[in-house]
């Protein structure tokens, strides 16, 4: 039997841009911007429900964040804003506003999919989310707006087993972090390694009741799309069937696309948009065999702003069963390194996780 949902979901709030950062800055308003100008008079946009954006509470981000974590940020934007981690993480007067709009879209993406509402749902959000850790805001990050939804998911519609998938290029330190010792959450990271933040290495897998439910694939630079497919291939899925998730989060960052090692030292992993689609397909496969229906897709990074918005839409285009986008920027000049280059990498994390 075939289940048929609704449409795709999309929750954005214009006040997310009220989130201004110094010039130069690689997260800008522009990078929202260009995703909902670039989805606009497509069919996509078109066929979407558009959802009203609430923002969060209060005590849905103290879920995942220390009340000292949220004072810090509050403080900061009531005094004229300024840096809140000591080095790349920015916080102007109107930052705490588009904070919790962004934390209550990845929130109010869940409620849609989880109430039936709706077959998939993507909270369009800034600033990102998957460096903040429970004590603090880091790279570029004031909530952690992936965690809060998770932690939502479990809380009040009473999930056991969350899936959180994170394909930014750089590793979501600030969700392992949240859910470290936390079984209800398994979180899964493909990045570039070595590269900002520096953790996320394979042997870290979680403590107490949380072990073995962080899952890092520490990729080397230069693997393209066939590096990224080959371990959603090898280890996620195998890892899904495993876990049986109940709902699906991606933290959705593209900055694994080729054009972006010129806004980020360090990063240069060679994807195309068109590996963003094949990415995308592959956790629409893991929702519809073990959650049909509940899969959720909340922006993280990504920085050139015509990758960015092509890549947001390959990822919806896969979720509503569309072809892909034609990829009008092309492949990397120099191409990518073999795949099989990591089967070494892969047999140590099939070792370390008993797959």
């Amino acid at each position: 039997m075939t289940v048929v949902f609704p449409p795709l979901g999309l929750l954005y709030d214009p006040s997310v841009l009220n989130h201004q950062t110094p010039p130069g800055h690689p997260e800008r308003p522009a990078r929202v911007e260009s995703v909902v100008s670039g989805l606009q008079n497509t069919l996509l946009w078109d066929r979407a429900a558009h959802l009203p954006v609430t923002p969060a509470t209060r005590d849905q981000v103290r879920l995942v964040h220390t009340e000292a974590h949220l004072r810090l940020i509050e403080e900061t934007c009531a005094e004229g804003g300024g840096y809140v981690d000591g080095g790349d993480t920015y916080a102007c007067p109107r930052s705490w506003e588009a904070a919790l709009v962004a934390a209550g879209a990845a929130i109010g993406a869940v409620d849609a999919v989880l109430n039936d509402e709706l077959g998939s749902a993507f909270a369009i959000v800034r600033p990102p989310g998957h460096h903040a850790t429970s004590a603090g805001p880091m790279g570029f990050c004031l909530l952690n707006n992936a965690a809060a939804a998770a932690a939502h998911a479990i809380a009040v519609h009473g999930l056991e087993r969350v899936l959180i998938v994170d394909f930014d290029v750089h590793h979501g330190n600030g969700t392992e972090d949240i859910f470290y010792e936390d079984s209800r959450v398994l979180y899964f990271s493909t990045h570039q390694s070595p590269a900002y933040p520096g953790t996320g290495q394979a042997q870290y897998i979680g403590e107490g009741k949380g072990k073995g439910y962080t899952v890092n694939v520490p990729l080397p630079a230069h693997i393209g799309d066939d590096g990224f497919l080959a371990a959603f291939d090898e280890i996620l899925l195998p890892i899904a069937e495993r876990y049986q998730p109940q709902l699906v989060i991606a933290s959705a960052g593209y900055d694994a696309h080729w054009r972006n090692s010129v806004f980020v030292q360090g990063i240069d992993e060679r994807m195309t948009t068109t590996g963003f689609y094949a990415l995308s397909e592959r956790l629409q496969e893991i929702s519809n065999k073990h959650c049909p229906g509940n899969l959720v897709g909340i922006l993280e990074g990504g920085y050139d702003l015509d990758a960015l918005a092509l890549g947001v839409r390959q990822t919806l285009s896969a979720w509503t069963g569309e072809p892909p986008v034609q990829d009008t920027i092309g492949a990397p000049p120099g191409g990518a390194d073999s795949a099989e280059t990591l089967e070494r990498l892969f047999t140590r994390i099939r070792g370390i996780h008993g797959l």
